[in-house]
Parts: C-alpha cells; structure tokens; sequence
C-alpha cells in the first residue's frame, strides 16, 4: 500500500514546463535614409511641370530612388533604381505602377504629360521654395539618368526621403 501512495504522489509531483514561441510573421521593417543628390527641372516647351529629386544611399543603383514633384513641390510618385514608375494614387495604400524605362519617361507617366525634357538644376540642394539656378545643360528624354555619389562635404539640406502622403 505504501508503494502506491509513493508512485501516487511521485505522479502528481512532477515537473511542469510552459514553452513559449514568438508567433512568425514578416520581420520589421529595416529604416534607410537616403540623402538628396541630384535634382532636374521638368519641362514641357518653356512651361515648368514639375521636378525630378534623386535620393541616393550609398550610390549603387538599388539604393536610389527618383521622386517626381509637381509644380507645388508635391510628391506625386517615384521611380526606383530599375526605373519602375510608380504613381501615387489618392485612397489607395500602394502607389499604382505607371511603366518602366527612363527617368524621363517615368516622370512624363507620372505627370501625365509628353515630349518632356529634363533640365538638370545647379544643385539640388537648394530650398524647396526658393528657385533655384538652371544649369545650362540638358538631359536628352530617351536617355537614362546615372546616379551621381554625394560629395563627402556636401551639406544635407533634407533629413532623408520626404513623407509622401
């Protein structure tokens, strides 16, 4: 009888472990802040359509990202370093894909206008609301846009990509 009380209480006794496990999902999303390096005035005749800014990381083509302004200095898109166009659609959560190809044709998409050309501006690191200076240079429509490394004294007049919406 004795016995069975010991296997008994030896039963109850025992250990208890709780395991926990993290439930997966998508891994958080990584933060890269690209500075502001290049800029090109949009231009259709002598009227101004809009802008051009080129945000780079690191200088490799994935690490830039092109985003097309209109006249008022809203973003209305970007293009990435492949050249893939996106559009900023109003209500929606993703920006619509407007084609692929040049820094040219993504923003003549964008602004929904044609027979664009590119004016490359003096800096790019001029205010957003001042005009800046037009270089005299420019930028034929079917030809694509290298990125350029930021000079290492070059002051940041942005603290990275601006919000979009």
């Amino acid at each position: 009888m004795k016995a069975r009380w010991t296997a008994l209480a030896l039963l109850l006794s025992g250990c208890r472990t709780v395991e926990t496990r993290p439930v997966p999902g998508a891994p958080p999303p990584v933060l890269r802040v690209g500075a502001r390096t290049r800029a090109w005035e949009v231009r259709h005749g002598a009227e101004r359509l809009g802008q051009v800014v080129l945000f780079q990381e690191r200088g490799l083509a994935r690490d830039c990202v092109y985003v097309v302004r209109n006249a008022w200095n809203q973003d209305l898109g970007l293009i990435d370093g492949l050249g893939r166009a996106y559009r900023y659609v109003p209500h929606l959560d993703e920006p619509t894909w407007v084609g692929s190809g040049t820094i040219a044709l993504g923003a003549e998409r964008i602004l929904g206008a044609a027979d664009c050309t590119l004016v490359e501006l003096e800096t790019a690191l001029a205010g957003a609301f001042e005009p800046p200076a037009i270089a005299a240079e420019q930028v034929p429509v079917d030809e694509p846009l290298a990125p350029v490394a930021r000079p290492s004294n070059a002051p940041m007049a942005d603290d990275g990509l601006p919000q979009s919406r």
